[in-house]
């Protein structure tokens, strides 16, 4: 799997992290799964940070 594939998959699972945390009725589980999101969107912004720098 290239990098730029690699990107999309992680912005779709962060998306779909965040869909589940707006349809749950349990908010532990819904601020995990935001939780989630924003890691993955972190880790998205690293990898898109690197390939800038080289």
């Amino acid at each position: 799997m290239d990098r730029d594939e690699l990107i999309r998959k992680m912005r779709a699972r962060a998306e779909m992290c965040r869909r589940l945390a707006g349809a749950t009725l349990d908010a532990d589980a819904a601020r995990t799964l935001r939780r989630i999101a924003e890691e993955g969107e972190a880790d998205i912004a690293r990898l898109l940070a690197e390939r800038r720098q080289g």
